[in-house]
């Protein structure tokens, strides 16, 4: 009997967390904005170009035509020179844009913010445009140094 208890908390907390996980992150503006950072880390060039919205989907386009390549191919040549990715947990964290309706913020542990624009299209919530693009990755890229310019 005593087995039986100790099985059934863990199982019903993987139950628990296989059920939740269903429903899509992006549909609301920190979880595009986390699933976005998290597909980059994992290098999912197809889960974070579906976050793009059709602005920042437009800029890597007509960067691709320029390198002869795709737009999704311009987007993962940019994510392919980050080398190392800072911790979310210690580095940087994402806060709601209290003076923005659809915006972001992603602060750096010094306190410097990055503003991160979010467009709903068609009931999901994207990265809206190339400028909230190259915030995230100025945030999140070990390489780069948090003075650089924001956008």
């Amino acid at each position: 009997m005593k087995l039986i208890k100790y099985l059934l908390i863990p199982v019903s907390f993987f139950i628990l967390i296989a059920f939740s996980s269903c429903d899509k992150a992006s549909n609301n503006p920190r979880g595009c904005v986390t699933t976005f950072i998290i597909a980059l880390e994992q290098h999912d060039m197809s889960k974070a170009w579906g976050l793009l919205g059709k602005d920042a989907q437009s800029y890597y386009n007509q960067l691709g035509e320029r390198q002869r390549r795709s737009g999704k191919g311009a987007f993962e040549n940019e994510i392919n020179r980050i080398k190392t990715f800072r911790n979310a947990r210690h580095d940087y964290s994402i806060r709601t844009d209290k003076d923005s309706q659809d915006g972001m913020k992603l602060v750096v542990s010094g306190g410097k913010e990055f503003k991160i624009q979010i467009s709903n299209e068609d009931g999901e919530f994207k990265i809206k445009d190339e400028s909230s693009v190259k915030n995230i990755l100025v945030v999140i890229t070990g390489e780069l140094k948090t003075e650089e310019k924001t956008y």
